[in-house]
């Protein structure tokens, strides 16, 4: 075997075998290879962190989504039926008119509220629906 002389810190000579630096370099080579496996395996857990991040992301627009869509159809139908209790307000104001004298003149105002109504909510329905918002 060739002996190799080494200086150390201290200055003192030491002597290495070609085998011992062999040894050496197989043992780096194999930290080498390892640490490039944990790099591979830690990019793979941060790809598979990302695409997680992505498909809550994708979750949570969705979730929102249908939450923004059934605040707007409450919102429709309170807007629906304010307008129903606006018009029987101007009923309620006791204000002679003669039309509460009428036998019918109930049932009829009731059902024209009720059609009204009926009418405005399917329009708005309708018009989101026409333009893809529900």
């Amino acid at each position: 075997d060739k002996q190799l002389a080494v200086e150390d810190d201290t200055g003192s000579s030491l002597s290495r075998s070609n085998d011992e630096h062999m040894e050496v370099e197989l043992l780096f080579e194999d930290y080498l290879l390892q640490i490039d496996e944990i790099h591979a395996t830690v990019q793979d857990v941060q790809n598979q962190v990302t695409n997680t991040e992505e498909v809550v992301e994708i979750e949570l627009d969705l979730m929102r989504n249908r939450i923004m869509r059934t605040e707007l159809l409450l919102e429709m139908s309170a807007l629906v039926i304010g307008a129903g209790a606006a018009i029987t307000g101007l009923f309620g104001l006791n204000l002679i008119s003669h039309v509460e004298l009428h036998p019918t003149m109930f049932w009829i105002i009731t059902a024209s509220i009720v059609a009204m109504m009926s009418v405005m909510g399917i329009g708005l329905f309708s018009h989101l629906q026409m333009h893809n918002i529900l």
